[in-house]
């Protein structure tokens, strides 16, 4: 049977959501649980994207089979008390057997925080500390130059190894509340650090380093300039993924 899951995690506890030998991984810690729970035969879990090391999910989701029938509330239950409060199951489902969380996606959100206040060391893992104001308006300003479909080669971790970097942007929003930013994209996917080397822009816009022309320059380019560095990862969260009809069984 194959079952759906929507869970959230701390990415500061796990080196990225893919498997890796040695390494702590989300994939790892779920597909080891589900094995075990398997009666010991594989079980591999295919989420809707990967994230890097150290970025963080409060909406991510994935799919499985197992052999082995479990009720939905005993198998949430299973899982939540193997991953010890560092992975949580918020829902459980059964789904068709032809549905695949990676290429069913619709659209994914990501949302990105800066602390723009004093130094906060509690947050260090969470939240950007950047610890200083940012132009708001100048941001705006510039976001419109994202919106649509575009080739984000400019924008990608490997873009000379990246065969298609086109994507659509659906909306960007920035939010502050007292000196906290929010920063939020939705569209159909996401490049390796694509989102991170997008917020390293607007920050510079936001420093009134870089303008209007200048930003949709580095997008028309397709390849990476200005020295843009990109962001920590600890400001970046998977924050919901929508599917395509119904998926439900």
């Amino acid at each position: 049977m194959r079952y759906f899951i929507k869970f959230s995690y701390d990415g500061s506890c796990f080196n990225g959501f893919q498997r890796q030998n040695k390494l702590k991984t989300v994939q790892g810690v779920m597909e080891d649980a589900l094995t075990c729970l398997n009666n010991g035969k594989k079980v591999f879990v295919c989420a809707s994207g990967r994230t890097d090391k150290g970025v963080h999910a409060k909406g991510q989701t994935a799919h499985f089979d197992l052999d082995v029938v479990v009720k939905l509330y005993n198998l949430k239950k299973y899982l939540n008390k193997c991953f010890n409060g560092e992975i949580y199951v918020n829902e459980v489902f059964a789904v068709k057997d032809d549905f695949h969380a990676r290429y069913d996606v619709l659209y994914k959100t990501y949302c990105y925080y800066i602390n723009m206040g004093e130094y906060d060391p509690c947050m260090r893992n969470y939240i950007l500390q950047y610890n200083k104001m940012l132009d708001v308006d100048l941001m705006n300003n510039v976001i419109p130059i994202f919106l649509g479909e575009h080739d984000f080669r400019s924008f990608c971790f490997d873009e000379k190894n990246q065969d298609n970097c086109v994507r659509t942007i659906y909306n960007v929003n920035i939010n502050v509340n007292n000196c906290l930013m929010k920063i939020e994209f939705t569209g159909n996917g996401f490049l390796r650090k694509m989102v991170r080397n997008l917020v390293s822009v607007l920050i510079l816009v936001g420093e009134g380093k870089l303008d209007y022309s200048d930003v949709s320059c580095i997008l028309k380019c397709q390849k990476k300039s200005y020295n843009v560095k990109c962001v920590s990862s600890c400001g970046l969260y998977l924050d919901n993924v929508v599917y395509k009809g119904d998926i439900y069984e």
